[in-house]
């Protein structure tokens, strides 16, 4: 009994036939070579990576401004936007967080904590999410900024007072809030201060929420400064939950 012989060897003559083996040779090089590379780990969350360092660069380059008594040329200000045309400080006061050392060294460890956040929220919803919300969650805190500076304009007048902020603070907060936002009411384990907490996300939420809130209550009867200083970054978290809501409203 003959052996079933395959239709290619039927079909093609001794030379193109041939070639055809040699074609598929080549091919299966070329495979086999393919899986005998190394295997090189695709790095992860470069967005937050990217995001995170250019956070403590431009933090880092805000204290030199500080000390040369120009920052209102690195961070938003109302003061320099108007009488200075600082109009480039929409961008680099994004990633501004501070402007002292000891401040510097409290963003870095909120970073650190945040880290694992940021990553889940670039993983489940991609890099371009990330950045869109840190920047939404940021022009929100800008835009309590303008508020807020300029019910004070009758204390601290524009041509004499230079009240200004970073944002990144309120694109640090928005990101922390937008994580929360889906376990409101489930119990979780964080840092708060070196020191271990577990209670709901809305409690945390609320405890983000009453850390802005009491420097204010406490010190806005002798400086009204304070609440240009803290309250602006209340923006980020209704930014962020704005995004959520939107996102909420179309699954």
């Amino acid at each position: 009994m003959k052996k079933p012989v395959s239709r290619v060897y039927l079909d093609k003559e001794p030379k193109a036939f041939k070639k055809y083996l040699r074609r598929q040779e080549k091919q299966n090089e070329r495979t086999l070579r393919l899986y005998q590379k190394p295997y090189k780990k695709i790095s992860q969350y470069q967005g937050t990576k990217t995001l995170f360092f250019t956070i403590i660069v431009f933090s880092i380059i805000a204290l030199f401004f500080s000390y040369y008594e120009i920052p209102e040329y690195i961070s938003l200000s109302l003061h320099g936007i108007v009488h200075k045309f600082t109009y480039h400080t929409f961008f680099t006061s994004l990633f501004v967080g501070t402007d002292d050392w000891l401040s510097l060294f409290f963003l870095f460890i909120m970073l650190l904590i945040l880290y694992f956040m940021a990553r889940n929220i670039e993983a489940s919803q991609g890099t371009k999410f990330l950045i869109i919300l840190y920047i939404i969650s940021c022009l929100f805190t800008a835009l309590f900024y303008f508020l807020l500076r300029i019910s004070l304009i009758s204390i601290y007048p524009l041509n004499s007072y230079n009240l200004y902020i970073g944002l990144a603070w309120g694109g640090i907060l928005g990101l922390f809030s937008y994580s929360l936002f889906p376990i409101m009411n489930r119990k979780i384990t964080a840092l708060m201060y070196f020191l271990p907490i577990r209670m709901n996300g809305r409690s945390f939420l609320l405890l983000i929420v009453l850390l802005r809130l009491f420097p204010v209550i406490f010190f806005v009867w002798t400086d009204p400064y304070v609440i240009v200083f803290y309250l602006p970054e209340l923006g980020g978290i209704l930014g962020a939950y704005i995004v959520y809501k939107y996102q909420f409203n179309l699954r």
